[in-house]
C-alpha cells in the first residue's frame, strides 16, 4: 500500500515522498522548492516531465537534495560491539563458510567498511563479502572511491586503524586492498519491488539498515522491513537503529534482545497454543526473566526484573512529581527494561505497555526513551493528538539536555532527530501544533 500524503503538499513533493518512501520533513520540501524554482514550466509540466524517461536524471537530483549522505565509520558502538560479541563471532564459528551481508542506505560506504573491518576481527571466510546500496546515484560513486577522512575515522579503534586502512592520498585513508575488494555498491531504491539477494539465493546473514528508515513514513517502513524479512537467510538477522519502532515488530520477524542491543530474526512456525492456566489476576503478561535458547538474554545487562505492574491507568493527569531521586530513577529504569522485555515476546504492545510507561515516568519524566516509546504506542491506538503531546515532551528534554541516556537508546542526538521527525510527520497529516 503507497502511503499516502496530505491534499496540501506540492505534486512534486509528493511524487518525491512516494519515490523515496520518506515522510518529508520542512526543510526537505523547502530543499526540493530551492530545486524547483530554478527549473521552468508549470508544476503539471515538471510533475509529467518527472516521471518520464528523461526526467529520470532531474528526479535523481531531486532525491539527492534530501537524503542524508554524511556519516562515520563505527558509529554506534555500543550496538557495533552486541553484532561483533553476539552474532559475528559465532556465526563465523558455526556456519565456516563465506558470510553474505547487506548494508542497505549505506550512503558514502562508511557502514560498508566498518562491516568489512568487523567480520576480519571475527575471523570470517575470506570470500564473506558485503553488498552497499542507496538511493542516491551520488552516493554510491563516492563510495566506490573508497576514501575516507580523518574526520569520518574518528571513531575506529587505533589498533583497528593500523590493521585495516591505509594512506590513500594527503588526509586520506582507505581500507587495504584485501579487505577493499569484498566490497561492492549498488544503486537502489528500497521502495523498488525487486530486492538484491545473494548468488547463492539462501539470502543474507545480516542485513544492516541503520538510521535510514526513522526518515519514512509508517506504511513505507512497514513495507521494507517485510521485505528484508523476506531476504535473510532462515538464521540471518535484520540489525536497525535503536531508535526505530519496536513495539510494533511486523509480521514474520522476531525481537531478539542482547545486552544493549535489539536485532530481528525470522520467526520460526508458531507451535499449537499450549491450554491457559487460569488467571492468577496478574494481567496478560507474564515476567520477563533470563530466556533459554542461542538469542535470549532478556532480563540482561544492568536492569533488575520486576513484577508485572498492576495499577489502573490514571485517567485524570497526575501531580507534578517531587524531583527524582537515585531510587526513583533506579525504579523507572526497571519499569523501562520490563517493557524492552515485553517487546521480545509479544509482536504488539497491550494496554499494561502503556500503563508501565506511564509510571516509569512519573518516576522520571525526562527519560526520553520511555517517553519516545510511549509516544508510539498512543500512535498504534490511534491517538495522534497524544502521540505529539509525549513526541514534544520528549524533544523539549533531549533539546534542553535533561534526558538521561539508557542501554537501549544509545544515542541521544539520534532519538532527538527521531522525535522531530515524528513531530512534523504527524504535524502533517493534520496534528494540532503547539500554540
Amino acid at each position: 500500500m503507497p502511503p499516502s500524503y496530505p491534499a496540501r503538499f506540492h505534486p512534486v513533493h509528493a511524487l518525491v515522498a512516494r519515490r523515496t518512501g520518506m515522510a518529508l520533513s520542512d526543510l526537505q520540501c523547502r530543499r526540493l522548492d530551492e530545486k524547483l524554482a530554478g527549473w521552468g514550466g508549470s508544476s503539471v509540466q515538471r510533475l509529467l516531465h518527472l516521471q518520464s524517461p528523461e526526467g529520470s536524471a532531474e528526479l535523481a537530483e531531486l532525491i539527492d537534495a534530501i537524503t542524508v549522505q554524511k556519516t562515520e565509520l563505527f558509529r554506534d558502538e555500543a550496538q557495533l560491539e552486541a553484532l561483533r560479541a553476539h552474532v559475528l563471532a559465532p556465526l563465523v564459528a558455526r556456519e565456516r563458510r563465506p558470510l553474505r551481508v547487506w548494508s542497505a542506505g549505506c550512503a558514502t560506504g562508511e557502514e560498508v567498511a566498518t562491516l568489512l573491518v568487523l567480520l576480519a576481527e571475527v575471523g570470517a571466510d575470506p570470500a564473506s563479502t558485503v553488498l552497499g546500496t542507496d538511493i542516491s546515484e551520488t552516493a554510491i560513486q563516492r563510495a566506490r572511491e573508497g576514501w575516507f577522512s580523518a574526520e569520518q575515522l574518528q571513531r575506529v579503534p587505533p589498533a583497528l586503524r593500523e590493521r585495516w586502512f591505509v594512506s590513500v592520498g594527503p588526509g586520506r585513508h582507505g581500507l587495504v586492498p584485501a579487505l577493499k575488494e569484498r566490497g561492492s555498491f549498488l544503486c537502489h531504491n528500497l521502495m523498488d519491488s525487486v530486492y538484491p539477494s545473494p548468488v547463492e539465493r539462501r539470502g543474507f546473514d545480516i542485513i544492516v539498515c541503520r538510521n535510514v528508515l526513522i526518515y519514512f513514513s509508517p506504511e513505507s517502513f512497514t513495507r521494507v522491513v517485510s521485505s528484508f524479512g523476506e531476504r535473510l537467510a532462515p538464521e540471518g538477522l535484520l540489525v536497525l537503529s535503536s531508535t526505530e519502532p519496536l513495539l510494533n515488530t511486523p509480521p514474520g520477524l522476531r525481537t531478539l534482545r542482547f545486552d544493549e542491543a535489539f536485532f530481528y530474526g525470522r520467526a520460526p512456525p508458531e507451535p499449537p497454543a499450549p491450554p491457559v492456566p487460569p488467571s492468577s489476576g496478574s494481567g496478560r503478561f507474564a515476567t520477563v526473566g533470563s530466556g533459554s535458547g542461542r538469542f535470549a538474554t532478556v532480563g540482561s545487562g544492568r536492569f533488575a526484573a520486576v513484577g508485572t505492574p498492576g495499577a489502573p491507568l490514571d485517567v485524570a493527569p497526575p501531580p507534578p512529581p517531587p524531583p527524582p531521586t537515585t531510587l526513583a530513577y533506579e525504579e523507572a529504569d526497571s519499569l523501562f527494561s520490563q517493557v524492552l522485555g515485553w517487546a521480545t515476546s509479544h509482536t504488539q504492545p497491550g494496554p499494561q505497555t502503556e500503563e508501565t510507561l506511564r509510571r516509569c515516568l512519573r518516576l522520571d519524566p525526562d527519560l526520553a526513551a520511555a517517553r519516545y516509546l510511549l509516544a508510539m504506542v498512543c500512535e498504534q491506538r490511534n491517538a495522534p493528538g497524544d502521540a505529539l503531546s509525549e513526541y514534544r515532551r520528549a524533544l523539549r528534554s533531549l533539546e534542553e539536555g535533561r534526558a538521561r541516556s539508557t542501554p537501549f537508546f544509545l544515542n541521544n542526538a539520534r532519538l532527538q532527530v527521531a522525535c522531530a521527525r515524528a513531530i512534523e510527520r504527524l504535524e502533517r497529516a493534520g496534528g494540532p501544533r503547539p500554540g
